[in-house]
This record gives structure tokens, sequence and C-alpha cells, in this order.
């Protein structure tokens, strides 16, 4: 079964998106939930925080495998604590989401312990214009994939360049929401694992700070096996330049930490499926590689 039950935990999205990422729902024959209210915008909400709680409790209860985001944005973080009253449902579902969507992965991850997958919001999903990455999503819904493999990653450090092979789960998602998420009872947990990181609408030194303080808080420590970063996007400097990319480099060369870079996942054009929770494989070294169990 593919059923899908869809939720607005973050902003709101145009209703033009939503329509979009129906009609595409529709072309590839999937049956979906669409509850009532799904869009009645309340400040920076897709909702009230009462509506959008009654909606994931609603798709937790019903018989949908997948929770698809419509949105980030901004708000998931603030369903955590009603999430944390309830009784861990019987049933595993899969959410779906980036960006915002993070907070929600870190909880279903790291408390209920259930796999999910770092992917396109609904909203994104245009049958008229496909993304590059559309194919996967339509081979993933049809069961077609098993696993999803990403090669030609790029050694950030020393530490990279050594030639091994890591098995371990993946974690992370959006790196102002990792650090947003310090002191708190989702507080991302990854030791042991292999942390992915994205974002977007960040310059480079508000990146380098976000790390630093990552590192501080020993979020970020000798325990954590790799970090692979994905696409950070739209933070250019007030005179035009990037500076992402040297800020990303130059907290990687003063690390042990095994760091990657050229992970097709996150807020660019192309946002490839990244599976968290599940068994991952990084081949290291200058021909790195990722395969991970979907």
């Amino acid at each position: 079964m593919n059923k899908i039950s869809i939720i607005a935990p973050a902003s709101a999205a145009p209703l033009k998106n939503l329509n979009q990422g129906l009609d595409w729902l529709n072309q590839n024959d999937l049956e979906f939930d669409l509850p009532k209210n799904l869009l009645k915008p309340k400040l920076f909400f897709a909702s009230s925080v009462e509506t959008q709680v009654d909606h994931i409790k609603q798709a937790l209860k019903s018989e949908a495998e997948y929770l698809w985001c419509l949105r980030g944005g901004y708000g998931s973080a603030r369903l955590i604590p009603f999430l944390e009253k309830m009784k861990k449902p019987k049933n595993k579902k899969t959410l779906m989401g980036f960006s915002d969507i993070t907070a929600l992965h870190l909880f279903f991850n790291q408390v209920w312990k259930w796999p999910t997958l770092h992917s396109r919001v609904l909203s994104q999903m245009d049958p008229q214009n496909p993304h590059e990455d559309n194919k996967q999503y339509q081979n993933f819904f049809a069961g077609k994939l098993k696993s999803v493999e990403y090669k030609g990653l790029i050694p950030f450090n020393a530490a990279a360049k050594k030639n091994s092979e890591i098995s371990a789960t993946l974690t992370g998602g959006n790196l102002r929401i990792l650090e947003t998420s310090i002191g708190t009872s989702w507080e991302l947990k990854a030791d042991n694992k292999i942390l992915f990181i994205e974002d977007v609408g960040e310059r480079g030194y508000s990146i380098h700070r976000m790390l630093t303080h990552l590192a501080q808080a020993k979020i970020i420590n000798s325990k954590v096996k790799a970090i692979i970063l994905g696409t950070f996007t739209e933070g250019l400097e007030k005179d035009g330049t990037d500076r992402t990319q040297e800020a990303l480099k130059a907290f990687a060369l003063e690390s042990n930490i095994p760091f990657y870079t050229g992970l097709p996942c996150g807020h660019g054009p192309i946002n490839y499926i990244l599976p968290f929770g599940t068994k991952a494989v990084l081949n290291t070294g200058v021909r790195a590689k990722l395969k991970v169990e979907v």
C-alpha cells in the first residue's frame, strides 16, 4: 500500500502549489488523505497548532504508510511537545520532507525509532515541470527503489581522503534546525552516525558560527563517523559573493572527522531522497560514495 497522508506541520504553501502536488499524486495513481483546513494560515503557520497536531494524530491513526509534509518554512518544532504526550503509535509511518521538517525527523528517528525520508515536500512536485529527480520519486512509490547510491562525493579534509568503509545510519538535515535542537528533548544525537547537513539563505559566517556552536556543544564530536554536506544555497554576501563553501571547508580543515561535499540533496534544483535511520555504507577516499537502504 502506498497511501499518503498529507500534513502541513510548518508554514503554509500557496494553494497553487498544493494543487500541483495533488496533480502529481493523481498522475502517479497514488491514494492520499487531504485533511480539512490544511491551509488556514495563522501567523507564520499553515494553521493553528491545535489543527496541525490534530492532522498529525489523524495521519498516525490512518491506514496511510507515508506522512508527506506539504512545505517546510517554520513551525515544526512547536508540535513536538504535543507528540511527546502521545503514546507511540503501533503502526510505523514514514515521514517525508526536509528543511524545517528536520525537527520532526529528529523526533521520529530518535524518540520513536522510526526511519524517515529526507525528501522534497509535496508542494514542490509539479507534473507540468518535473525536476531532474522526478523519476526517482516515481520509482520509490512504485516500489522499485530499494536503496539509493550517490557517487562523486568530494573530500573536504585529510581524514576524508583515507580509504575505508563506514557502516552507520544517517541523521541530520537543515543546519539551522540542527542548531535549534541544542538543549531540547529532541536534541540531535550524531554519535556513531553519519551526519548530513544542508541549508538555505545563510551566509558563510553564519554557517561557520552554527557549526562552531554544534562543536562547542559537543554535538559534533570525535564519535561522529562522517559529515556529508548537501547543497547550501541563497547565501550571498552583500557584495554578491558566495562564501558558503569557503566557510564549510574552513571548518572541515580544522576537524578530524571525514568531511565530504557534493550530495545532491537540499534546497538546490535537485533534491534526491535520503533515508535517515536505515543502514548506510560510506566508502571513503577520493572516490567516495554513499549507499543507503530505503
